[in-house]
C-alpha cells in the first residue's frame, strides 16, 4: 500500500474547508486539476471513499469527517510547533537558569535579570543564590545554564570558566567616618579600627590579613562574617570598617555606605562558568551580552572603584 503524502493531506484538508476543488486550489495556490489529481491519489491511497460528487460539488462522507478531525488535530499541533519555533527564533520562549554566589546577587543580578526579562518576554528566569562551590556543582551537573562565581581555582573538567572582571576589593566605611574625605585608604589608616572580617574559611580572608600584617598594622578583629553583604551591613550600622567586593559595596553605597579605593591592590576576580559538555543557547548568549554591558556601566558609574580589567 502506498503511503499518504503531506501534499495529499493538504489537498484533502483544503477541500474540506472550502467545499470545492477550485476553492482548495486558491487556498494552496495551485491549479484546480492539481487538486483533483491529489484528491484522487489520496482516496486511492486511503482506500475509502471520502467524497460524493453531486452537482459539481464535493460532499464529504462520514469517513471524511472523521478523518478530517484527526487531520485538524495534527495541523493544530504543527501550527503550535511552528509558533514555538518562531518564539525560539525571537527569544520569546524557553528558560534561563542562573546560579550565583551571594556577592553579585544582592542587587546586580536581579536588576540584570529584569532587563533580560523585558528584552525576552515569555522566557522564564531562575536565579539561585549559593556558595561558589555549590554554584560550580550545579553548573557541572548541567542543572543550570551558567553560574557567576568569585575567581577561585577550578579543577572540575565538567565546567568551563570565563573571567568577567579582574577587579579589586574596596574599603567600606560607615557614614561620617574620619576617612570619608580620603581618596585612597591604606593599611596604616585603619590602625586600631574595629574590622569586620570575612569568614576564616575563605582564601581572601588570609590575603587581607597578610596585607595588614606586612604593614605592621593592628586591627580590632571583633566581628567575623562569611558574606560580603553582611560585612557591608555591619559597617553601615557603624560596627566597624571592612574590605569587601566592589559590586556589593556599590549597592550599599546607595544606602549610605562610604566606599573608598584601597591600596595596596587586593585582587578580586568575578567569573562566569558554563557546563563544558553543553553548548550555550541563544538565551544564554543574550544574557551574557547584557551582563557585559552592565559591568561596563558599573565601571563607568563607580569611576573605577569597580574594575573590569585590573590596573
Amino acid at each position: 500500500m502506498a503511503k499518504l503524502t503531506y501534499r495529499q493531506i493538504e489537498a484533502f484538508r483544503a477541500v474540506m474547508i472550502s467545499g470545492t476543488t477550485s476553492g482548495a486550489a486558491d487556498i494552496l495556490c495551485v491549479s484546480q486539476p492539481a487538486i483533483s489529481r491529489l484528491l484522487a491519489d489520496f482516496e486511492e491511497t486511503v482506500g475509502v471513499t471520502m467524497f460524493e460528487r453531486r452537482r459539481r460539488r464535493l460532499h464529504p462522507t462520514p469517513e471524511a469527517r472523521f478523518f478530517f478531525e484527526e487531520v485538524e488535530r495534527a495541523f493544530v499541533s504543527l501550527e503550535q510547533l511552528s509558533r514555538a519555533a518562531e518564539e525560539l527564533r525571537e527569544f520569546h520562549l524557553g528558560s534561563l537558569r542562573v546560579a550565583s554566589m551571594p556577592a553579585a546577587s544582592v542587587e546586580f543580578l536581579p536588576a540584570l535579570a529584569d532587563r533580560f526579562s523585558q528584552a525576552h518576554p515569555g522566557v522564564s528566569v531562575t536565579l539561585q543564590v549559593r556558595s561558589t562551590q555549590q554554584v560550580v556543582d550545579l553548573v557541572a551537573s548541567q542543572q543550570f545554564d551558567l553560574g557567576v562565581i568569585s575567581g577561585i581555582a577550578l579543577d572540575d573538567p565538567a565546567v568551563e570558566e570565563r573571567t568577567l572582571a579582574d577587579s579589586r576589593l574596596v574599603c567600606a566605611l560607615p557614614p561620617g567616618h574620619p576617612l570619608s574625605e580620603r581618596e585612597v585608604v591604606r593599611p596604616a589608616d585603619l590602625e586600631g579600627e574595629v574590622f569586620v572580617s570575612l569568614g576564616s574559611e575563605q582564601s581572601i580572608r588570609h590575603t587581607i590579613d597578610g596585607v595588614f600584617e606586612n604593614a605592621g598594622v593592628k586591627r580590632q578583629l571583633l566581628i567575623d562574617t562569611q558574606l560580603h553583604y553582611a560585612a557591608c551591613a555591619f559597617v553601615l550600622a557603624g560596627s566597624g570598617v571592612s574590605l569587601v567586593d566592589p559590586i556589593t559595596a556599590w549597592h550599599y553605597r546607595r544606602l549610605g555606605l562610604v566606599v573608598k579605593r584601597f591600596e595596596p591592590r587586593v585582587a578580586y576576580r568575578y567569573s562566569v562558568i558554563f557546563p563544558r559538555q553543553r553548548g550555550q543557547s541563544g538565551l544564554t548568549k543574550s544574557f551574557l551580552g547584557l551582563l557585559g554591558e552592565a559591568l561596563d556601566d558599573l565601571q563607568a558609574e563607580s569611576r573605577g572603584l569597580f574594575e573590569r580589567v585590573g590596573r
